[in-house]
């Protein structure tokens, strides 16, 4: 009996026609991303709002912040581990079930305590979905695209985060703080049903683990129209070396990632800080510079428009140029959230406000990629997930250090110096990363048998 022919599931991939099924899982997973960007930011929007019917000062909810971001930290370890294990799409969708039902559940808060219980679970749950996400995305995309498609379905996460400005600058007003978490809370159970429906799991994933070949056949199938693929087949990941299916999580350290991982690791954590720190406090603080309260959601909704515009200009730029560019815009960052504090009119405020959030999270969405493409399949999740768990170290600090700061009443100025520490660490970083990845790239053809004795 002749042996079944194998199938290079890597080689499918590569070589598949980008069409209408591969922008259907595009747009599915940037809606679901949507949803959870949405979250991020919706108790930061809620803020002011809740501050107000509760009676509380403007620095007494960073231990809700704080604890959301830890919820996600430990979120992003063990369903990062779990993606590994079970798949990414089933990963996801246990995530963003934990998100929204306990999103809804704060509906129901009246007090710091229960809030900040509710943030904690919830950011286990978007924790989770965010590092399978990815992993999820780079594993279907061909090499020369792998940045552009994680970038086009991570820009719904910043588009969300934005979104809830708009949703709170006209929801507030008419129906209360509660009805941002409303909305936060449904969005995600309908983006879990329309994945369960219409996304496949990741065939990477599968044929790396030996399982279900029927539906490795079908997916194949749909990359390459016209062609007979069968669950008789012996589907193969082809770059992955023998025994990969077994990566531990020591092996983030092995060969070339000894030197890459902890430097990734800096640089998300000081990015993070950044980042996390304007999400949480921008609104708070343009209302403290003297923009009315229903402005300065509007005017903090700017950084996130920036933000996915810059992952969009840097996506091309990290396919063709490599992380190395991720670089750049931290420099131009630093200078401008110094300067936020000053007193400026409305107009160059949203111009500072937008490029700021063009720079920080337009380096969140480069490291995003960069950071799926260092590991192989067998460790991506895992890699991925605690990258994004060991960058909430910062994603923790930024929100309390900066709610402590609120309470010593800091002058607004101090405090964006303190924002602009972190983005010039990010410039110092991202070169070093850069550097490192440029050397050890293991799919440059002159690194192939190395990066075949790390796996």
């Amino acid at each position: 009996m002749s042996a079944a022919p194998a199938v290079d599931v890597d080689q499918a991939i590569e070589t598949q026609k980008v069409g209408r099924f591969s922008i259907r899982i595009i747009v599915l997973m940037g809606l679901m991303m949507l949803t959870e960007g949405y979250d991020l930011g919706a108790l930061s929007f809620a803020a002011p709002a809740i501050g107000r019917a509760w009676g509380i000062g403007r620095g007494a909810l960073g231990p809700a912040f704080g604890a959301f971001v830890f919820g996600t930290m430990l979120g992003a370890f063990v369903l990062g581990y779990l993606g590994d294990v079970i798949g990414r799409k089933r990963t996801i969708l246990i995530g963003s079930v934990i998100l929204a039902v306990l999103t809804l559940a704060v509906v129901f808060a009246s007090d710091l305590r229960t809030l900040l219980v509710l943030r904690f679970i919830a950011g286990i749950g978007i924790g989770g979905v965010v590092p399978n996400a990815i992993a999820y995305m780079t594993e279907f995309a061909p090499r020369r695209l792998r940045a552009t498609w994680v970038t086009l379905m991570y820009t719904g996460y910043s588009i969300g985060t934005g979104l809830g400005g708009v949703v709170a600058a006209w929801m507030i007003p008419h129906f209360g703080w509660q009805a941002i978490f409303v909305i936060g809370g449904v969005g995600p159970l309908l983006a879990a049903v329309m994945l369960a429906l219409w996304v496949p799991e990741s065939i990477r994933f599968l044929a790396l683990k030996g399982r279900r070949a029927d539906e490795i056949a079908r997916v194949v199938s749909r990359l390459h129209p016209g062609k007979v693929f069968n669950a008789q087949m012996r589907f193969v990941v082809g770059s992955e070396a023998s025994g990969a299916q077994h990566a531990r999580l020591r092996q983030l350290f092995a060969g070339r990632l000894r030197r890459i991982t902890p430097v990734l690791w800096a640089v998300y954590v000081a990015n993070s800080m950044a980042l996390f720190f304007l999400v949480s406090w921008l609104p708070m603080l343009i209302e403290a510079i003297g923009v009315l309260p229903e402005r300065a959601a509007l005017v903090s909704s700017a950084f996130s428009v920036g933000g996915t515009i810059g992952g969009l200009a840097l996506m091309r730029f990290v396919d063709t140029r490599g992380a190395l560019i991720v670089a750049v815009l931290p420099v131009i960052g630093c200078p401008l959230v110094a300067a936020l504090g000053a007193n400026i009119p409305e107009g160059m405020l949203i111009a500072a406000v937008f490029m700021i959030g063009f720079c920080v999270i337009g380096t969140q969405f480069g490291l995003n990629a960069v950071a799926a493409m260092v590991y192989p399949t067998a460790l991506r999740a895992k890699g991925v997930g605690v990258a994004v768990g060991i960058q909430k170290i910062g994603a923790i600090a930024g929100p309390v250090i900066g709610g402590a700061l609120l309470s010593l009443h800091w002058p607004v100025s101090a405090l964006f110096y303190f924002g602009a520490v972190p983005v010039g660490l990010v410039a110092i970083f991202a070169f070093a990363l850069g550097m490192l990845h440029r050397q050890d790239d293991p799919e440059r053809p002159e690194h192939a048998p190395h990066a075949a004795g790390s796996a």
